[in-house]
């Protein structure tokens, strides 16, 4: 049995409000706390160990970039994206202006990382009921145009897919550079 340390840029982006932060929030404490609009770039790591077929074991941390998404940030961006080795890229599912801005996010990452994976993140799930105005098929099209390989939605709130969401990308990743 053989065991890998790994470190792993990760980007975290979509427009400001869409609840970037507090995901990260929800995966590093377990709980739901309220943020106030990112300055930047905040940055956090989220440790996971992550077992392979052939009986590899992965300690991987990820270092989690969290954007902040409003215009007047996006010209950091660029830099930020370089070495990233994953993306979320996340939008609102009750505002679909953060879901029109999804190919702009998509453009800065990808003309600035080096391949990365990229999983789409529809947040605020447990507001679907009551205010949904961006639907999965419309999320899947994004998803298929773009061939990212994961689509989750997810609830800060609630906590609903937000673990997976980070096991899957160090999975992904993992795939894609030890292929």
């Amino acid at each position: 049995m053989k065991r890998k340390k790994l470190l792993y840029k990760c980007v975290i982006v979509g427009d400001g409000g869409v609840g970037k932060t507090t995901m990260v929030q929800r995966l590093i404490t377990g709980n739901y706390i309220p943020q106030k609009m990112t300055i930047g770039t905040d940055l956090a790591t989220y440790s996971i160990e992550i077992n392979d077929e052939d009986g590899t074991i992965y300690d991987i941390i990820l270092q989690l970039w969290d954007f902040a998404g409003e215009a007047r940030f996006r010209f950091f961006l660029p830099n930020y994206a370089k070495g990233a080795r994953g993306c979320l890229i996340c939008y609102d599912i009750t505002r679909y202006s953060s879901y029109e801005h999804l190919e702009e996010w998509y453009n800065i990452v990808n003309e600035n990382a080096a391949n990365p994976v990229y999983i789409l993140v529809g947040q605020k799930y447990d507001l679907a009921e009551q205010k949904r105005v961006v639907d999965v098929e419309k999320a899947r099209e994004f998803q298929q145009h773009y061939d990212i390989p994961h689509l989750f939605e997810t609830s800060s709130k609630t906590g609903y897919n937000n673990k997976i969401i980070f096991e899957t990308l160090a999975k992904e990743i993992i795939k894609k550079t030890h292929a």
